[in-house]
């Protein structure tokens, strides 16, 4: 390892404090004037020579000497790898958390943005038709106009659920509680939990009219809806608010 900057410095200072009082000693002394040796020359004179002595002692140094300094600079040039490879990782993982957070607000914004696109696709059956008429229109009116159509914050009137682990839900809409809409569904459309307070959306199709049957009742609906006209919709997506 080579001797540190501070030493040569103090070496050259000596060594310019010994030529200087050599000199003095020769002029006061033996009366002897070095003319042409200027004390920019003297310190730079002393600078060299410190250099040359600290390089000799570098050169001449004993084995155990060059061992400890080979250790040393292995041991700094190891600690330089590390903290160059610790920079280095520390950047790639900021790098990729930034590509992450951009990709997930990117796929997020996509979703929401399909979404909407998806729901857009879907009339409002209240625009469509009278819901205080609409059980009384024929099927093929119905079929016709009911296509793609949405159901938006339905009362939930009644429900059960069969053996097949399968929802029976009669909707309304609000202002005609007396109009049914039945629903039929498994765990692949909706898996949460449905109360009487729940308002449900769906997405779908209107697929004609029926009567509340004993499928229905046994499944859990009121024996009092036995025979209530309905109108059935088959299902695209549901959405439930507690």
């Amino acid at each position: 390892m080579i001797y540190d900057i501070s030493i040569i410095i103090m070496l050259a200072l000596f060594l310019l404090s010994f030529v200087v009082f050599i000199r003095w000693i020769l002029k006061k002394i033996c009366g002897f004037n070095i003319h042409n040796l200027s004390c920019l020359r003297v310190a730079f004179i002393s600078l060299l020579s410190g250099v040359l002595i600290v390089g000799l002692g570098y050169q001449f140094r004993t084995p155990t000497q060059k061992r400890m300094d080979e250790q040393n600079e292995s041991k700094v040039a190891l600690e330089s790898k590390k903290k160059a490879k610790a920079k280095s990782e520390s950047q790639a993982a900021t790098e990729s958390k930034k590509r992450a957070r951009a990709k997930s607000k990117s796929e997020v914004s996509s979703a929401k943005k399909k979404q909407k696109q998806h729901s857009d696709t879907y009339q409002n059956i209240e625009t469509i038709f009278n819901m205080r008429t609409i059980r009384y229109l024929s099927n093929r009116r119905i079929f016709n106009k009911g296509s793609a159509v949405a159901l938006r914050d339905f009362k939930v009137i009644d429900f059960g659920a069969d053996k097949m682990k399968q929802y029976h839900v009669l909707i309304a809409p609000k202002n005609a509680s007396k109009t049914y809409f039945l629903l039929v569904f498994g765990d692949n459309i909706y898996k949460g939990r449905i109360t009487y307070s729940s308002k449900i959306t769906v997405l779908g199709s209107l697929n004609g009219k029926s009567r509340v049957n004993d499928s229905q009742i046994n499944s859990g609906i009121s024996q009092r809806y036995l025979g209530k006209r309905d109108i059935l919709v088959l299902i695209d997506r549901i959405q439930v608010k507690k």
